[in-house]
């Protein structure tokens, strides 16, 4: 291919390494997008100044560790784990471990190197993959486009997240087992590389464990179809027999779990436990029935939140929904369309209808506006296209395999707290599903090429423009609406960091842990954090203090849960150490940021 056809392509991409050069940009030094990043954060900072110990290491003060230890400590479960005596955050330790050295080299900006990088390294795998499958440059550019400025995988390139990673390194594996290569086959070495790849995805990741089992499952598959016995079946879906042999198979799981081995044999080091802290959020009071329960529940939720969040991906459904169709026709006609458009209505009619009764009128108003209007849209494309005969190659079904088995399993391992508002928590889009982004870009264009290679110009043009306005629908809610939640996702934490920063007290106190995430690590140099929520543990705080010749603190209230220690009475905050009474008392230092903060002062009195 001539240079100047891999202009556009090549263009799209330094496009989108600007904007997301852009977002690193936006954010304020010393802030993360969401608590996770700080506590990854201080295990960095630690690695980097050459404490290399996987768990929090403890100030060498005694009376700070009794403390903490007597419940005053600034996190919890399910964030840090104390176990043998060591506080332990519940992320996977090679994301810190491997931005440490950045921030060694360039402190909090260095942070952000690894998942920009990956980015742009998921978005050069992703043009390779094109240019393997032989996609012409308008289907190239495209696909490139619908990947880097439609979906919501570019805003997570400014996130200090080990999401992009992950994603890196499992689509760099797939990539070399899905892309066909010049002889068709694949290299007993290309196999083995892309198990270690896939692997060590699920280092940085836990869901990833849900690629290795949907991978395993597909390549035993693939390798029982080469059988004699299935060559009807392999003739069909015009699979090559060498392509996937006993043999590779063997290579690839041997690669594959060996790789995922010594991540379970690193954990059983460090922590004690193999499967490592963050799988004690699911391990800890597990039964079947209540997994079973909240899999279903999570299904739902990140199934839909993956096209509220991508909407061009409706098209590479409704696609092998009308294959279906097609196959049914003799039978159900075009009425299975009207069928399946009224069950998918009335299942959010439900919802308008309770929403009704409560007069929550707003609910009504988003939902048409978020889906009346896409599934007219829908339901026209498919009456338009219902004489078109659609085409579903072995690839397609491959991906759709994937998507599917990779998102139920997904849904049976993640854990979704009780305090997270949904399951993910803070996040644009669902970030566990980010893995499938390229490969439904991919598939949608495909779907695209096979439209107008197998019908006439017209409804390759309907099909254009129909994924043309899906299109423009997922890049304003990405670039557009996700840039400005990303900008107000940092913001009022800035001033609050710099305030504490001047004040000359070393002891900081946060009403919530959430507020200690964000906040420590740009402090931790000279301050310590406690967590404190009742009268009882802050007199406890101002013994300890009095004991140490220490009189006051700052106290930092979380401004999204109830702070409730500042309104109760002084009276309840009075006591005494070696025959001296004392009184502490709170001065209000106004909001600072989107923080409330108080200046605490412990005094002698007299009683």
């Amino acid at each position: 291919m001539k240079i100047g056809n891999n202009g556009i392509p090549w263009g799209i991409i330094f496009a989108g390494m600007l904007f997301s050069l852009y977002l690193v940009w936006q954010i304020p030094n010393g802030v993360y997008f969401s608590g996770d990043g700080g506590l990854k954060a201080l295990l960095a900072q630690q690695l980097s100044a050459g404490v290399f110990h996987f768990d929090l290491v403890k100030p060498s003060e005694i009376w700070i560790q009794k403390l903490w230890s007597e419940g005053l400590y600034a996190y919890q479960e399910p964030f840090v784990y104390y176990l043998n005596n060591r506080y332990f955050i519940t992320f996977p330790f090679p994301f810190s471990l491997v931005t440490a050295p950045f921030y060694a080299l360039f402190g909090y900006r260095g942070l952000y190197i690894v998942p920009l990088v990956a980015t742009w390294v998921i978005w050069g795998t992703f043009y390779g993959m094109c240019q393997r499958f032989k996609l012409n440059l308008f289907n190239t550019s495209l696909a490139l486009f619908i990947l880097i400025f439609a979906s919501n995988l570019t805003l997570y390139s400014a996130m200090y997240w080990e999401h992009t990673l992950a994603v890196a390194l499992c689509f760099a594996g797939m990539a070399i087992l899905f892309s066909p290569t010049e002889t068709g086959n694949l290299s007993s070495k290309n196999v083995i590389l892309s198990g270690c790849l896939i692997g060590f995805s699920a280092w940085v990741r836990s869901e990833f464990f849900a690629m290795v089992a949907t991978l395993t499952f597909l390549g035993c598959l693939l390798t029982i179809l080469n059988h004699n016995y299935f060559q009807n079946i392999r003739e069909k879906i015009k699979l090559n027999q060498s392509y996937f042999s006993v043999q590779k198979l063997i290579f690839f799981l041997i690669s594959l779990f060996t790789t995922v081995g010594l991540f379970f044999l690193s954990n059983q080091l460090i922590y004690g436990h193999f499967l490592g802290i963050h799988a004690l959020q699911i391990v800890e009071g597990f039964t079947l029935a209540r997994r079973l329960k909240e899999a279903w529940e999570s299904l739902q939720e990140i199934s839909l939140t993956f096209f509220e969040y991508f909407p061009i991906a409706i098209f590479p459904l409704l696609y092998i929904f009308l294959n279906l169709l097609k196959k049914a026709t003799n039978k159900v006609g075009v009425g299975l369309v009207i069928i399946g458009l009224l069950f998918l209505i009335s299942l959010q009619g439900v919802t308008l209808v309770l929403n009704w009764k409560t007069n929550d009128l707003s609910a009504i108003k988003n939902w048409v506006k978020q889906w009346g209007i896409l599934l007219f849209i829908c339901a026209s494309w498919l009456y338009l296209l219902r004489k078109v005969d659609v085409k579903v190659t072995p690839r397609m079904i491959l991906i759709y395999g994937i998507c599917i088995l990779f998102t139920v399993g997904v849904a049976l391992l993640v854990d979704s707290g009780s305090d997270e508002i949904a399951v993910g928590g803070k996040q644009w889009g669902q970030r566990y599903l980010l893995i499938l982004l390229p490969f439904v870009s991919l598939m949608g264009v495909q779907q695209l090429n096979v439209i107008k290679e197998n019908s006439p110009s017209i409804p390759h043009n309907i099909s254009l423009f129909f994924v043309g306005i899906l299109l423009i629908i997922s890049c304003h809610k990405n670039l557009y609406e996700g840039t400005v939640f990303f900008q107000k996702a940092h913001e009022g934490v800035a001033p609050a960091i710099e305030a504490l920063q001047k004040n000359s007290n070393r002891i900081i106190v946060v009403s919530h842990q959430y507020a200690a995430q964000v906040l420590e690590s740009p402090l931790r140099k000279n301050k310590i954090f406690f967590r404190i929520e009742n009268s009882q543990n802050l007199v406890k705080l101002g013994n300890a203090l009095v004991e140490n010749n220490q009189s006051s603190f700052i106290y930092v209230c979380y401004p999204h849960r109830e702070c409730k220690l500042p309104q109760e009475s002084p009276e309840n905050w009075k006591f005494a150490v070696e025959g001296q009474n004392f009184q502490i008392k709170m001065l209000s230092l106004g909001k600072i940021g989107k923080y409330p903060m108080y200046e605490v002062a412990i005094k002698p009195i007299r009683i």
